[in-house]
């Protein structure tokens, strides 16, 4: 008779079975909780940590920095990484993360308010294949940084400054000029945006798909007729709290483009008012 052998799972192939077939399904929550039953257990997620190539905290409420201070020690391969809402999250913490993963591609670090311009430096001049990045209510966003974007980046097609309040026309332009491939672009709550910001993105984002201006009351019909004439591409047109922004830029758009802002008949028949009309009530 034929003896039977147990094998553990520690002994299959860690290279072929388990980092391919296995930990892939497992969540950053799951290979932390294996890593802590032995020694060898611990070894293994470790190893699986070099190989890793997307890492996302963002759902991870208790994750906190000693967890955060073992991938920095091991993973050197991230190419997707999403930090929002990490507001634990500082600079001496994430400086060496992208220091040691220089091919990361796409970086999320929305409402991280512990950190500061500087690691964005470090981001952007060790990391060169960045292709998206958001900063949404990142309010330590300066103009040096989107200029040291500008200078030591070339591929970027996604790129979100919700509420970066220190940037205006001048740095938009500027970063405009750079990234004519740019798909996503969200520049909402920015309050000193003008229409020259909306101008610029006529004349050199022909391959935008995506463009969220919410909140930025300064512009108007004029800046969004350019957009739709020349960004021939574009899919969505997020232009709530844009008072100045009326039927007449968005109606010939609305048979291409998701707009977010209702028609003014659909709007005052949801509040089931009458519809004004020179100042009267019909």
């Amino acid at each position: 008779m034929s003896e039977i052998y147990e094998i553990t799972i520690l002994q299959l192939s860690w290279d072929d079975i388990l980092f391919q077939q296995v930990f892939p399904f497992l969540t950053l929550k799951d290979c932390f909780n294996f890593r802590s039953v032995s020694k060898l257990c611990r070894e293994l997620v470790d190893c699986y940590f070099t190989v890793l190539k997307k890492v996302n905290i963002a759902p991870l409420k208790s994750f906190n920095s000693s967890a955060f201070s073992v991938l920095v020690d091991n993973c050197r391969n991230i190419r997707h990484l999403n930090l929002a809402h990490c507001k634990w999250l500082d600079d001496n913490l994430i400086v060496p993360l992208f220091c040691s993963n220089k091919h990361l591609s796409s970086v999320n670090l929305s409402e991280c308010r512990g950190l500061t311009s500087a690691c964005l430096q470090t981001l952007i001049i060790s990391c060169r294949d960045l292709r998206s990045l958001k900063l949404q209510n990142c309010h330590w966003v300066t103009v040096g940084s989107v200029e040291a974007l500008t200078f030591h980046q070339n591929d970027l097609e996604e790129i979100d400054l919700t509420s970066c309040w220190d940037l205006g026309d001048e740095a938009l332009i500027t970063l405009l000029q750079k990234f004519r491939k740019l798909r996503v672009l969200c520049i909402s709550n920015i309050y000193s945006v003008t229409d020259r910001t909306m101008f610029a993105i006529a004349h050199y984002s022909h391959s935008l798909e995506h463009l969220n201006v919410r909140g930025c009351w300064r512009i108007k019909d004029e800046g969004v007729r350019m957009i739709g004439e020349y960004c021939r591409n574009l899919q969505s047109l997020l232009v709530n709290d844009c008072h100045y922004i009326t039927e007449r830029s968005l109606g010939c758009l609305r048979d291409r483009v998701f707009i977010d802002k209702a028609r003014y008949s659909q709007y005052y028949r949801e509040l089931k008012h009458p519809i004004p009309i020179l100042g009267l009530n019909l």
